[in-house]
This record gives C-alpha cells, sequence and structure tokens, in this order.
C-alpha cells in the first residue's frame, strides 16, 4: 500500500486514497490477495484513480442501486476472465414468482428483521402484528438480466469483479442462473428493502451460525432494529440465506460507507434511483 500512501490527490473531492485503503481493509483474505497483486502492477496516480473509480463503478455502485446500468470500463488484464464469465451465461434469465412464497415458507411467514406476519399470509381473524412483505435479493436480480449486448457486458465485468473479489461466490456456485436461489433470498418487510438495497444497514455474522447483527449505518432512518436477528428454518426444503452473501453485502456496505463513495456517488444515484433487489 506504499504507493496509495503516497498518492497525490487530482482535487478535493479524490476519492482514491479512501476507496483503495478501505477495500484493503475490507476484503477477505482471498480477496485481498487479488487486489493487493494489481495493486503492485499500477505505476502512476492516474492508474490508482482510475483503479479506484473502476472499483467503485464496477462492483460497489452496481450492487447497490441503479436505475439503468452504467458504462464500466474494463482493465485490461481481466478481459480474459470476462470472455470466461460471458461464456458461461445461457442468457438473461427472469424473476419467479415462486422465491416469494419459497422464502415465506421458509420464513416462517414472518420478516426476517421485525419477526412480523406477512399482512396477505394470516386470516382476517387474526390479531398478530402484521407488516407488507416483499423478497429481497442479497446479490442484486439484476445482475442476471438485460436487454442489450451492452447491458451484459456490463454485467459480466461486475460479475468477474465480483468473483475476484469474493472468491467464495465461485465455491458456492453462485451465478446468473441460480440467482433465484433461496439462498440469495429472504423475507423483508416492505420499507426495509429499500434501505437493506441502499446498504442502510447490513447483517454482520457472529460466532452462532445463522445469528446475525444488525450494523446500522443510517440512524436517523429510525427502523427500530433488534441488535441481532436469528435465521429460522421453518420449512426444510429451502436453503436459508447464504453465510457467504450475507458477508459480501456486509462488506461492500462497510467498504461504500467508510471510502466516502456516498458521497462520491450521490449524484448518481438520483439518477439511479430505483433499488434492484
Amino acid at each position: 500500500m506504499q504507493k496509495v500512501n503516497v498518492y497525490q490527490p487530482i482535487g478535493p473531492n479524490d476519492k482514491t486514497v479512501p476507496i483503495l485503503r478501505a477495500f484493503n481493509t475490507y476484503l477477505p483474505a482471498d480477496g485481498k490477495v487479488n487486489f493487493l497483486r494489481h495493486l503492485e502492477s499500477l505505476q502512476t496516480d492516474q492508474q490508482l484513480h482510475d483503479h479506484a473509480q473502476s472499483l467503485i463503478n464496477g462492483l460497489v455502485a452496481p450492487l447497490r442501486s441503479m436505475r439503468s446500468t452504467p458504462s464500466i470500463s474494463p482493465r485490461l488484464e481481466i478481459e480474459d476472465s470476462i470472455e470466461n464469465i460471458a461464456s458461461e451465461s445461457a442468457g438473461p434469465m427472469a424473476r419467479e414468482a415462486r422465491l416469494k412464497t419459497q422464502c415465506l415458507d421458509r420464513d416462517g411467514r414472518k420478516c426476517v428483521v421485525t419477526g412480523l406476519f406477512d399482512e396477505d399470509s394470516l386470516d382476517a381473524n387474526s390479531t398478530s402484528a402484521t407488516t407488507y412483505t416483499e423478497c429481497v435479493y442479497i446479490i442484486p436480480f439484476a445482475l442476471a438480466s438485460w436487454r442489450t449486448d451492452s447491458e451484459a457486458y456490463a454485467k459480466d465485468i461486475i460479475w468477474t469483479n465480483l468473483i475476484r473479489y469474493f472468491p467464495a461466490i465461485r465455491s458456492i456456485n453462485l451465478n446468473r442462473e441460480n440467482i433465484n436461489d433461496t439462498g440469495n433470498a429472504m423475507t423483508m418487510s416492505t420499507n426495509l428493502h429499500r434501505p437493506f438495497g441502499r446498504f442502510d444497514f447490513s447483517f454482520e455474522a457472529t460466532p452462532q451460525p445463522h445469528r446475525y447483527r444488525i450494523q446500522n449505518y443510517r440512524s436517523r432512518l429510525q427502523q427500530n432494529f433488534p441488535r441481532f436477528v436469528m435465521f429460522t428454518q421453518y420449512d426444510a426444503r429451502y436453503n436459508l440465506p447464504n453465510p457467504e452473501l450475507l458477508q459480501v453485502h456486509a462488506i461492500i456496505a462497510r467498504i461504500f460507507h467508510a471510502s466516502g463513495a456516498a458521497s462520491t456517488l450521490k449524484r448518481h444515484f438520483a439518477i439511479w434511483a430505483n433499488t434492484i433487489y
């Protein structure tokens, strides 16, 4: 990281150093190896700046929210990897209505955060507290959907970056074809869907399997989060939310807030206003 320490910002809003430091701090060990290997190959401040921007535009921003697919330029050293990812794709995927039903069955027809029952799942005579719920993706469904060749290529770049910096994605065999697996989704109150997708909160792992600490980055939203949640598998046919995927979301959330990307991308997110989760 010596090159980063002596980097000369190109302007007052240059976030190159905090971005690269955040990636170095929070990436998992196997992803950090790939990160540092590429960093060592960079020779100039301009290359460091461009690399930091590529990490935000080609990984952090797409995993947060966007209305349209951003223009992403690939780095030269990953072009072969992009081609490999593209060759594995059978084409764009479609949302599957059965996923919400399966998640409701697995989650006991309750929001995994608040514990409130799904309003549409109870009969009129029930006195239980309820909430309207949605099926929320951990890795955004939009990464498996596109309409044009340019969109498809942008998604290939995002997947390449995702696998490079989070190799566990490969080990658990998540790809576009199984984006609709219950391990990548959960039942959540409608009012929490957007905050989750925007990295306003995340699930931080604890030593106890499937027990998570809620990390709230937007306390002023007054969501009254519990400190901890335990995911319970009410229907054994359907996998619980995958811990590796929740870790990806949690790490990207940390990077997003620690790097200053939140302020850097504020203008872009005003355009990419709709969540893609």
